[in-house]
C-alpha cells in the first residue's frame, strides 16, 4: 500500500521519499561496497528513528482516546447517587423521577444494562469491521457518537426530562457508539507494537482506564450534588471526547504500512537477512469470526473475561451508589456524602493501574500470564470479603481494601484484555495474517461485556433486598473466572517444567564438555 501524501510529510525531512513508499532491504542497492554499506546504514537508522517517533505518537493518542471513552461512560455512575440521593437532612432534594422511587436502583441497573447490552453486542460487529476498514474514521465515528450521547444524557436535567425510555434509549445508542473503541484501538496498537516487553508496554498504556475512570467520576462529581446542576456532569465529557477526536482524526496513522514501514517482527513471514528486500508488507485477507475462535486460548479466556468484567462493571457502575446507601450513609463516624462517595471509588481504579502494570511486567519477566492472572483471581474473593465486612470501620482502612481489591480485580482485567488479546491475536498458527487484532480483541471483549452487562443489572436489583448477596454473587464470580482458566494455568506451569528442564540439560551438557 503505497503512503499518500500526508503522511510522507511526516516521514520524510531530507527529501527522499523513496524509503517512505516501500520496504526496503538495508542497502539502497545503487551503491556497492563501502559505500553502499553506509547508505544503507544511514536509510536504517533514518527508518528506524521514524518508526519509533511514530510509535510514540500512537501509544499517546490511543491512550487519550480510550481514556476519553472511559471518562464519558462512568459519569453515569458518579450521577447516581443524586437520581437517587442518600442526602442528609440539610439538603431538600428528592432525587430525579423516575430513579428516585421505590424502584429507583433496578431502574439504573436497567439504564445501565442497556448501554451495556448494546455496547457487548455491538463489540463482535466492530471487531468485525474494525478489521476492514479504515481504523482512523471507524474510531473517531465512534468517539464523537459516544461524546453526543452523553451530552444528550446532560440534556435530560436542562429540559426536565423524567421519561425512563428517554435515558434507556440514549444508553442504547451511546452503547453502540462506545463499541468501536477497543477494537480499533488495540487493532492500532497490536499493528505498531510488537511482542517484546507488550505485558510492561500494554500494562503502563491500560492506565488510560483506570485514569479515564477516574475522570469519569472527578469530573462529574463537580456538578453531581444534592441539588446540583448534574446536567453538567454529562455535558462537560462529552464535549472533552468529542475535542480528542480531532487530534485522533489529523495525525492517526492505523499501521506502518500506511507510510511505508513493515509491522513489528512477530507479524511477518520471515526475517530479513541484511542484503535482502522484505517482499511484501501487504495485509493478509482478515480472519472470521469461527476461525479466531478456533486459535488457542480464545474461548477460555472469553469465558474468564466474562466474569472479571461482571465484577468489574459493578464495581465501576455502583460502586459510589454502595458507599453511599451502605451502613446507612456512614463510614465509622463519618457521614459520606455523593460527592465524597465519588472521590472513595477512585481508589479502585488506583489499585487497578497498581495490578495492571505489575503483572504486565511480571508476566513479562516470568514467561507466564495465565499463572499470575489465575493467583490474583483467587485473591480477590476473600478481598472483597474483606471489603464488605470491614470497609466501615474506618475511611483509611475502607481505601486500602479498595485499593487491594481494585489491584487484584482490574489488574486480571486489564492483563487479559491487552497483552493476553494480543498475544493470541499474533499466535504462530497465524504467520502471515496480520488481521486477526480487531476481531480476537473483539471476542474477548465482547464476551467480557456480556458479563459487564449482566453485574451492574444483578446488582441493581438483588440490592435492593441484600448487599451480602451481592457480594457473594461477585466473590464467586472471581473463583469461576479462575478455575475457567485451570486449563491454560497447568499447560504454562508444565511448559516451563519442560523449559527448565531442557535448559539444565545444556547446562549439563556444557559442564561435561569442559571436563
Amino acid at each position: 500500500m503505497k503512503p499518500t501524501a500526508k503522511y510522507e510529510s511526516i516521514l520524510i525531512s531530507n527529501g527522499d521519499k523513496d524509503s517512505s513508499t516501500k520496504a526496503q532491504s538495508v542497502f539502497d542497492g545503487d551503491g556497492s561496497g563501502v559505500t553502499g554499506a553506509f547508505r544503507g546504514l544511514r536509510r536504517l537508522v533514518q527508518t528506524h528513528v521514524v518508526s519509533e517517533r511514530i510509535r510514540i505518537l500512537i501509544w499517546i493518542l490511543m491512550f487519550f482516546a480510550n481514556m476519553c471513552f472511559h471518562l464519558a461512560r462512568k459519569s453515569f455512575s458518579a450521577v447516581k447517587g443524586v437520581l437517587k440521593p442518600n442526602c442528609s437532612a440539610n439538603y431538600s432534594t428528592s432525587g430525579w423521577e423516575p430513579f428516585s422511587g421505590p424502584h429507583g436502583n433496578t431502574y439504573l441497573g436497567i439504564t445501565d444494562s442497556s448501554f451495556l447490552f448494546t455496547y457487548a453486542v455491538f463489540m463482535y460487529l466492530s471487531g468485525y469491521i474494525a478489521d476492514r476498514v479504515n481504523t482512523r474514521y471507524f474510531l473517531v465515528i465512534g468517539m464523537v457518537g459516544s461524546g453526543v450521547g452523553s451530552i444528550l444524557l446532560g440534556v435530560a436535567y436542562f429540559a426536565d426530562i423524567h421519561v425512563l425510555y428517554y435515558f434507556i434509549l440514549v444508553q442504547l445508542g451511546t452503547g453502540a457508539a462506545q463499541s468501536a473503541s477497543w477494537p480499533a484501538v488495540m487493532a492500532v496498537m497490536g499493528h505498531w507494537f510488537g511482542k517484546q516487553r507488550r505485558g510492561l508496554i500494554m500494562g503502563i498504556w491500560y492506565m488510560h482506564t483506570s485514569i479515564g475512570n477516574i475522570l469519569g467520576t472527578v469530573i462529574p462529581s463537580i456538578w453531581a450534588t444534592c441539588d446540583g446542576p448534574w446536567g453538567w456532569s454529562f455535558v462537560v465529557p462529552g464535549f472533552i471526547i468529542i475535542g480528542v477526536s480531532v487530534p485522533v482524526f489529523l495525525l492517526l496513522v492505523p499501521g506502518p504500512e500506511d507510510v511505508g514501514l513493515c509491522p513489528p517482527t512477530h507479524q511477518t513471514t520471515q526475517t530479513p537477512l541484511i542484503n535482502e528486500e522484505v517482499v511484501s508488507c501487504k495485509k493478509a485477507k482478515p480472519l472470521g469470526p469461527l476461525k479466531t475462535l478456533m486459535i488457542p486460548g480464545v474461548i477460555e479466556y472469553s469465558l474468564a473475561l466474562f466474569f472479571i468484567k461482571l465484577v468489574s462493571y459493578t464495581f465501576l457502575f455502583w460502586l459510589p451508589f454502595y458507599i453511599t446507601t451502605g451502613n446507612h450513609g456512614y463510614i465509622g463516624k463519618t457521614k459520606i456524602s455523593a460527592q465524597v462517595s465519588d472521590w472513595l471509588a477512585t481508589t479502585f481504579d488506583m489499585g487497578g493501574i497498581i495490578g495492571t502494570i505489575v503483572i504486565g511486567g511480571l508476566s513479562d519477566l516470568l514467561k507466564v500470564r495465565s499463572v499470575l492472572v489465575v493467583v490474583s483471581l483467587v485473591l480477590a474473593a476473600p478481598l472483597l470479603f474483606l471489603y464488605h465486612h470491614f470497609s466501615n470501620v474506618h475511611v483509611a482502612l475502607s481505601v486500602v481494601l479498595l485499593i487491594i481489591s481494585g489491584a487484584t480485580v482490574n489488574g486480571p482485567y486489564g492483563v487479559v484484555a491487552t497483552a493476553i488479546s494480543s498475544d493470541l491475536a499474533t499466535d504462530p498458527l497465524l504467520v502471515g495474517n496480520d488481521n486477526a487484532k480487531a476481531t480476537v480483541a473483539a471476542i474477548i471483549d465482547g464476551t467480557g461485556s456480556l458479563g459487564a452487562a449482566i453485574g451492574p443489572l444483578i446488582a441493581g436489583a438483588v440490592s435492593e433486598y441484600s448487599w451480602n448477596d451481592t457480594f457473594y454473587i461477585l466473590m464467586a464470580s472471581c473463583l469461576i473466572s479462575a478455575l475457567l482458566l485451570s486449563r491454560l494455568l497447568i499447560v504454562e506451569i508444565v511448559s516451563c517444567y519442560r523449559m527448565r528442564h531442557k535448559n539444565q540439560r545444556k547446562v549439563n551438557i556444557l559442564f561435561e564438555a569442559q571436563k
